[in-house]
């Protein structure tokens, strides 16, 4: 949430900059030659430009960007960043965030559920026929300004597209691949054959510390939204470049020398002007002074920094800025969690994952159990949550996570932060002991195996989603919501069942995404845990595609089923065999 009107406060001080690491030219701004980048600012810079240049034709689901739609754009961000010859030091993301910060996270989730009971109460069809589209973005547009229109502003975010940007930026984004997406000369990109996997890092925390530590020790400037990175301790030359700063000297897309520039705030700058000796003490005078106006804030924070005042409440505040105790190697974060990187987890699994390993930061209290915050899908808010689906899948994955601790490491419930009606809640899973996870697991090998008699020659995509249809179907609940035979195989080929997409049709997708999602979630915790109960197991799920792929838009989906007569056939099997 920040720190509010901080950044009202330093924005009229910032200095305009130049992003290129070339020499600098006569009556030029300063140039930023290195930067150290917070993924998912840059994930949420590059999803709100490409909702910006939607389709305004669409509903007001489809402009919604796809995870693929994303990761592109970041991708193409970075290699302009590269062509310009900036040094990119690091991208961090958040694995985690402390007890204090459970606040924080359940604000915005109630914000993103606001925004899906707002688009709820909308009454008119909600989309036209055909496929709506993205507009043709070119790579400097995602560095022009360009307004949200208003009828965007109040979507749900998509609430997978930071875990597929990472794990593509680890495991996609190849130089070849690259090559071919992009049209460039493989020859003229370094970097080795994942050139962003080395320095792509999940952090066992929160990405702030990381990216001011190496702003620190570097000089290098933090491409972030997130205005409270100026608070931490980046040294002499640090300094902060806001995302949203960012546009192009000149606004026409194809000119080779347009620049790309920026407002970069420094500790060092807000020293001289206007006068901010501490910017940690300039903070929490704004915290506890939230109406006063600047010059009072500057000087009851040098007064305060003249006596050396440190209150209790002043401590306690400056704890989350202070970093790392040990901070003098650039390579440190690379290193420590190289193991922990190597399993690639989602960002919501690394947080439950860390709540393990490290319960004296994240899960500490009494009473206090693991925790997870599902997102907020785009699903009917009128109805069951979406997350109901798949939930036996996400608690054997949990109960595989707890089993793999000793004894008394382990926990006999985990709090699952999801959407009941028009509230966020906690709803507990009980975890269950070795013989369960044996039995669950060969519940699934069994569904699996049946699975791919009935749907078995599908392509990949097409058969995973066929699956979640079957779990759907399974449960005999549902079925009183479920679209008849005939709507499902309009569905299947549409997008919707019937001549419009309603929300029910946006409820199913949702339902599928749950299903899809939860066996993402087995899989990574499966792959996480040495259990040896567990190991004939950890292939079981090996062929779910990348999240890019597997959590693709209803339109991407409907892509799977155009050959003639394979939706009619897909939809027959499934009625046939599961209801």
């Amino acid at each position: 949430m920040g720190i509010q009107s901080l950044t009202k406060h330093v924005l009229p001080y910032a200095e305009t900059v130049v992003l290129d690491g070339g020499p600098s030219t006569t009556n030029s701004p300063p140039r930023v030659r290195s930067v150290v980048i917070d993924g998912p600012s840059l994930v949420y810079h590059v999803y709100y430009k490409l909702l910006a240049w939607s389709d305004l034709t669409c509903d007001k689901i489809d402009p919604q960007p796809t995870c693929d739609q994303v990761s592109r754009g970041v991708a193409s961000c970075l290699l302009q960043l590269k062509g310009r010859g900036i040094e990119i030091h690091a991208i961090f993301f958040d694995g985690a965030l402390p007890i204090s910060k459970r606040g924080v996270r359940l604000d915005r989730n109630e914000k993103s559920r606001r925004r899906l009971e707002l688009s709820r109460q909308k009454t008119f069809p909600l989309a036209l026929k055909g496929h709506p589209k993205l507009k043709s973005i070119q790579p400097l547009q995602f560095w022009q300004s360009r307004g949200l229109p208003s009828r965007l502003r109040r979507l749900p975010e998509n609430p997978f597209m930071v875990a597929a940007v990472y794990e593509d930026l680890r495991q996609r984004w190849s130089t070849e691949q690259m090559a071919i997406d992009f049209q460039l000369n493989a020859l003229q990109l370094q970097g080795g054959d994942y050139p962003w996997a080395r320095i792509t890092v999940m952090v066992p925390g929160e990405a702030d510390s990381d990216c001011a530590r190496i702003s620190k020790l570097t000089g290098a400037a933090v491409l972030t939204d997130d205005s409270d990175l100026i608070v931490h301790d980046l040294g002499p030359h640090g300094a902060v470049v806001l995302l949203k700063s960012l546009h192009l000297l000149d606004s026409t897309p194809n000119q080779v020398s347009t620049e790309i520039r920026g407002l970069r705030i420094s500790p060092s700058g807000l020293s001289r002007r206007p006068g901010i000796k501490d910017i940690q003490r300039f903070a929490y005078e704004l915290t506890q002074n939230p109406h006063y106006g600047l010059s009072d804030l500057v000087r009851r924070a040098n007064e305060a920094l003249g006596t050396n005042e440190r209150t209790l409440d002043y401590h306690n505040f400056i704890q989350e800025y202070l970093g790392y105790q040990h901070d003098d190697d650039v390579n440190q974060p690379m290193l420590s969690q190289q193991g922990v990187n190597d399993l690639t987890l989602d960002p919501r699994v690394a947080e439950l994952f860390w709540q393990y390993e490290r319960p004296e930061i994240y899960c500490l209290g009494q009473g206090v159990q693991p925790h997870i915050y599902m997102g907020i899908l785009s699903e009917d808010h009128s109805r069951q949550c979406a997350w109901e689906q798949g939930r036996m899948y996400r608690a054997l994955g949990y109960s595989i996570l707890n089993q793999s601790y000793p004894e008394p490491r382990r926990f006999p419930i985990i709090q699952e932060f999801v959407r009941r009606g028009g509230r966020i809640v906690a709803e507990e899973i009980t975890l269950c002991g070795a013989r369960t996870i044996g039995s669950d697991l060969n519940i699934l090998h069994t569904r699996l195996k049946l699975a791919q008699t009935v749907f078995g020659g599908m392509a990949r995509l097409r058969f995973w989603v066929m699956f979640a249809l079957s779990e759907i179907w399974r449960n005999s609940s549902n079925h009183a919501m479920l679209p008849n035979s005939a709507n499902l195989e309009h569905f299947l080929k549409h997008g919707y069942t019937t001549n419009q997409a309603e929300w029910s049709d946006l409820h199913l997708v949702a339902q599928i995404q749950a299903v899809l999602y939860s066996l993402r979630i087995l899989k990574q915790l499966l792959g996480a845990t040495n259990d040896r109960p567990c190991s004939p197991h950890q292939s079981i799920l090996s062929d779910l595609p990348s999240l890019y792929i597997l959590l693709g838009s209803r339109h991407e989906m409907t892509q799977e089923f155009v050959d003639e007569g394979l939706a009619h056939r897909s939809v027959y099997q499934l009625i046939q065999t599961y209801s």
